[in-house]
């Protein structure tokens, strides 16, 4: 594997995704081929009623590969599989007491931009615990969600993808990036796999050579 990562290993590299109206299409599609060259956990923040989210996880665990489940506060995150965040609750990591560890915490604080959970709260969480191995994804949807969490992610070095407005089914969330300029590689979803795929291998080549 790329720079040493094998499945399973604690995370050097993680991707989260942030959705909304029209995502979980969309995410069926990414996670059906999602790049595996470098393996790394998968984030998701959709916003959905909490009576679907279960549903939901059956639905992208028959397009995927990858192993997907429900976060479940106090797991220990490992390369190659997919959490999707719990109905009505802001799903974040933390560093563990092993500071390689990346360790999944949920919270019932306030809603952000009126829902939880919200990837603004993923993705600020993965920018202090991985930093330049945050990689960050924005899919379809209302609102601009993420848009701060992309913020301090780039901030810290990591990179930002949105959809492009092509394939959107609402272009909300991805055109809050576009405006503010954050966006580093704005990508329709059926080329995105690709794209991710060569950021994770440039990202796991630099993390191995620092």
């Amino acid at each position: 594997m790329t720079g040493g990562q094998q499945w399973g290993d604690p995370p050097r590299l993680a991707v989260a995704i942030g959705a909304s109206a029209g995502g979980p299409k969309a995410l069926q599609t990414l996670l059906a081929e999602f790049p595996t060259e470098v393996p790394v956990p998968v984030l998701v923040v959709q916003h959905i009623l909490p009576r679907f989210v279960e549903a939901l996880v059956r639905r992208l665990q028959e397009a995927s590969p990858l192993p997907i489940r429900v976060a479940a506060a106090g797991e220990v995150v490992r390369a190659g599989l997919v959490y999707v965040a719990p109905g009505d609750r802001h799903l974040t990591v933390r560093r563990g007491l092993r500071g390689s560890q990346l360790i999944l915490h949920l919270s019932d604080a306030p809603p952000r931009h009126g829902v939880r959970p919200a990837a603004d709260l993923l993705f600020g969480s993965l920018a202090e615990t991985c930093e330049a191995g945050a990689i960050v994804v924005v899919l379809t949807g209302m609102g601009k969600d993420g848009l701060e969490g992309v913020r301090a992610v780039k901030a810290k070095g990591g990179v930002a993808v949105a959809e492009a407005e092509e394939s959107c089914v609402v272009y909300g969330m991805p055109r809050a990036l576009a405006e503010a300029a954050l966006a580093d590689v704005v990508v329709p979803l059926p080329e995105m796999p690709r794209a991710l795929g060569a950021i994770l291998r440039e990202r796991a080549e630099a993390l191995a050579a620092s």
